[in-house]
């Protein structure tokens, strides 16, 4: 017999990044090092500032929030703020005059159609006259917008807390059994909370 020197093991394979939005939310959600309470706080703080309504300041309030709360998830808070893009821009702030016209009590005396979103470019936010022009056309419908915008920013916190705090703990309790090696128990898949 002879005895052959021992090879090392080869290092492990790293597993694959998640493909897929969902699959990377969900291991965002899955973070091990993190309570499902840290999640929705992280994601109701990036919800909310998706609603507010002064465009242009909502990642600078996003890594004002990661500098002073350490121990939020700063990846689902940027990808819950970044529910409003430029393609849910226009809904978002339809929504926020609407509530704001409801608060109010003008319903719907703001016509939108009045307003030439196409002419609200680059040039509305970094020249002067730019920036007079889009104020001089939003007037009409600025202040139900930025009241309804401040009213929906609030309302996002307990939605957005409630929201992830019962998708974390559902996930969690779906995958983790998985994860772990752990069978899971009949009463654990049939999730009704």
């Amino acid at each position: 017999m002879t005895d052959a020197p021992e090879q090392p093991l080869p290092p492990p394979i790293p597993a694959a990044p998640p493909k897929g939005i969902w699959n990377r939310l969900k291991a965002h959600i899955l973070h091990p090092e993190l309570s499902p309470e840290q999640l929705a706080w992280s994601f109701c703080l990036g919800f909310s500032i998706a609603w507010n309504p002064l465009l242009g300041l909502h990642t600078g309030m996003v890594f004002l929030f990661c500098l002073i709360f350490r121990r939020l998830h700063r990846p689902l808070m940027i990808m819950a703020m970044l529910i409003n893009n430029p393609w849910t821009t226009v809904p978002i702030a339809t929504a926020s005059t609407w509530v704001g016209n409801l608060v109010r009590g003008r319903f719907n005396a703001a016509n939108l159609a009045k307003v030439q979103w196409h002419e609200i470019g680059w040039q509305s936010f970094l020249t002067w006259s730019g920036f007079e022009a889009m104020t001089h056309m939003l007037r009409p419908i600025l202040r139900s917008y930025l009241i309804g915008g401040f009213l929906c920013s609030l309302l996002a916190l307990p939605v957005g807390y409630f929201f992830m705090l019962w998708l974390a703990r559902r996930l969690r309790r779906i995958h983790w059994p998985h994860l772990h090696g752990h069978a899971c128990a009949p009463h654990d898949r049939s999730l009704g909370g």
